[in-house]
């Protein structure tokens, strides 16, 4: 078997921005929940959450653990697959891919199987990005009535019937010839059941309901951090294990580990809504209704006083533009490959570097930002995005690979604008309509996988013969798009300061639509 892989199947370069859904991690354990419990028509917030016998943080590292411990392998299945059954090469030829080879004909074959496999990628990503989003428009305003436990649940068991389906795939594929675009289909329990996207929205209403104001920021930090560092154990070990194992053990194992999660969440977490008891038979029934898009729709085209409509939309904007400029992760271990001749070790090991990096700046870089420097969050946001950008265009410049490793180093703060613009927007979207917000604001950044993966894949086909670096550049240029948004969000906050302070503010307006 062998132990040196080729691309990750989900975006590798860029770190997922909290607003744009595929991390998970929250910080359920603790004892600052929302002063009063916050009553809804259906459905009631507790005053206070405690873990029965252990706390969030735990559970969600594991969730990551299995969620990214075997997506290289699957990048490695994708490659090798697409290069003997579909395009039909030698498997002898087609097993160095990857490797340290010097030979001429491996490097031909490199240029010739690395499009086909960006494709599939692409329409990966593109699957696990639509049918959330859809998914999403429902959940969200259904956990408000019914709990978040059951929004994080139900995707996880997508993504344990996806990862076993892959696994018997990977089986297969020793005595058959498996089209790789099998792998793709393996993917639709996981996408008809919320994926990422509603996992996510569930874990961030759960997050603001059992935190305050003063310690939101914080706490989404240190949620991304867990996020991270899950991603970090995972990534780190993937390529380890599967020397010690076999590929279809590496997907079983995700599966094993995401069951694992699941359980725990069911059994030992206690959620922060509690549904009325006459509306429990109804919960199922009432996930497709069609109000649900009704009360979305409100939500987002509510006038509300002081500004506030216009931070909302801009802090969606912001989550939409850095999922957009994130694209070019789905060719991003492509770009090293051909730029660098790194394997799939050096590969991963970057990557989990860089996911240490992004650790420690949400947990310590918030904290000393926020705690100690009193950084107001709008200016943590404008640091993050110009980290984006910086990052990009240094990756985009490098001539060797320890430069990759320098851009790193000095943009820790990559991903923590989503911590401070949602902080900012919990204390101007009312409790109620908190979770509504979240899954439209992943449903929306979701979306633009449907440009980005394509506009991502096309840049790095045209360009990958002579100047494969061209989609760092791109990157760097849509992400400093965020840089002018952050800055209207800081003017619309100071004229929402004024406002509130002059006697003649309004309170909400009604419903425009």
């Amino acid at each position: 078997m062998r132990s040196d892989m080729r691309r990750p199947s989900r975006d590798s370069d860029e770190d997922t921005p909290l607003l744009a859904a595929p991390s998970i991690t929250s910080m359920a354990g603790s004892t600052s929940a929302q002063p009063a419990a916050a009553a809804s028509s259906s459905g009631t917030r507790v005053s206070s959450i405690s873990d029965r016998f252990c706390t969030f943080e735990p559970i969600l590292v594991l969730l990551c653990f299995g969620l990214s411990v075997s997506g290289v392998v699957l990048a490695d299945q994708i490659i090798y697959q697409s290069c003997v059954v579909t395009l039909g090469y030698d498997r002898a030829l087609c097993a160095q891919l990857g490797t340290k080879s010097n030979s001429t004909d491996v490097a031909q074959l490199e240029t010739i199987v690395q499009p086909y496999a960006a494709k599939i990628s692409m329409m990966n990503t593109i699957l696990m990005s639509v049918l959330p989003a859809l998914c999403a428009l429902f959940m969200g305003p259904w956990s408000d009535k019914y709990g978040r436990k059951p929004a994080m649940i139900v995707p996880s068991v997508g993504f344990i019937t996806t990862y076993l389906m892959i696994g018997l795939l990977s089986l297969l594929s020793k005595h058959f010839l498996v089209d790789p675009w099998c792998y793709v289909v393996a993917h639709i329990p996981a996408a008809v059941l919320g994926g990422s996207t509603v996992l996510m929205a569930a874990i961030f209403s759960y997050l603001t309901d059992t935190t305050t104001e003063d310690n939101r920021t914080v706490r989404i930090g240190i949620l991304q951090a867990c996020t991270m560092l899950g991603a970090f154990i995972g990534l780190l070990s993937s390529s380890f294990i599967l020397q010690w194992t076999n590929v279809p053990t590496m997907f079983f194992l995700s599966a094993g580990t995401v069951a694992a999660s699941s359980a725990f969440l069911y059994f030992c977490l206690e959620d922060s809504i509690k549904p009325d008891a006459s509306m429990v038979h109804r919960q199922v029934r009432e996930i497709f209704r069609l109000s649900h898009l009704c009360e979305l729709l409100r939500t987002f085209f509510k006038k509300r006083s002081s500004y506030d409509r216009g931070i909302v939309w801009l802090t969606i904007s912001i989550g939409v533009i850095t999922v957009l400029g994130a694209g070019g992760g789905t060719v991003f271990f492509l770009y090293t490959r051909r730029r660098f001749g790194w394997t799939i070790q050096e590969f991963t090991i970057w990557q989990a570097v860089e996911l240490l990096s992004i650790v420690a700046g949400n947990v310590i870089g918030i904290s000393v930002l926020k705690t100690l420097l009193k950084l107001p969050d709008i200016w943590l946001a404008l640091l993050s995005v110009l980290n984006y950008s910086l990052d990009a265009l240094i990756k985009g410049l490098a001539r060797q690979g320890w430069e990759l490793y320098l851009a790193t180093g000095i943009t820790p703060l990559k991903a923590t604008e989503g911590a401070a613009l949602m902080a900012i927007c919990s204390t101007i979207i009312p409790s109620s309509e908190i979770a509504k917000f979240y899954s439209i604001a992943m449903a929306m950044t979701n979306t633009v996988s449907l440009a980005s993966a394509p506009l991502f894949t096309y840049i790095y086909n045209a360009t990958v013969a002579t100047a494969p670096q061209v989609f760092n550049f791109v990157s760097s240029g849509i992400f400093s798009l965020n840089v002018v948004l952050v800055g209207v969000i800081a003017v619309l906050l100071r004229k929402r300061r004024k406002a509130q302070v002059d006697p003649l503010f309004t309170p909400d307006s009604e419903i425009l639509t």
